[in-house]
């Protein structure tokens, strides 16, 4: 007679079955536990200062009006520079954006604006989207501050 062979349990086996399941839990806690970290971590106030000085940052979406402060190239962007020297917004490139790229190549000087707009975020960054700008006045070279 044939006997059949009976399956034999190692006690590992029960372990063996529970381990996916397992992974998975991990897996869920530590991507959790991640996203809960990166929340709760403070925002740099000087995010948006290559140069070090202190900048607040806004939210998406942040309306500004009649902001004072002047234009300068910064590599090949437009950026906008605020009088209390507390603000460094990118220009987002739109018609508005252009006339004022215009003005400021043209001109050696500075040139004082009264701007408003919407500001946004991306990483860390606030640029400005310019709905309004109003050549307030020319600033002579005798004028300017140091930055």
């Amino acid at each position: 007679m044939l006997r059949q062979p009976v399956a034999q349990e190692f006690p590992g086996d029960s372990v063996r079955h529970r381990l996916p399941m397992t992974a998975l839990t991990c897996a869920v806690a530590l991507v959790l536990s991640v996203a809960l970290a990166g929340a709760r971590t403070p925002l740099p106030e000087d995010a948006n200062s290559a140069e070090g000085e202190a900048n607040q940052r806004f939210r998406e979406g942040t309306d500004i009006v009649d902001l004072t402060g002047h234009f300068r190239m910064t590599g090949d962007r437009v950026t906008f520079f605020t009088d209390d020297g507390k603000g460094r917004y990118v220009g987002l490139e739109n018609l508005n954006l252009e006339r004022i790229y215009r003005m400021i190549a043209d001109n050696p000087n500075r040139l004082q604006w009264i701007v408003s707009g919407t500001l946004t975020e991306y990483s860390g960054t606030n640029y400005i989207l310019v709905r309004r700008a109003v050549l307030k006045k020319l600033v002579r070279d005798f004028d300017i501050g140091p930055e």
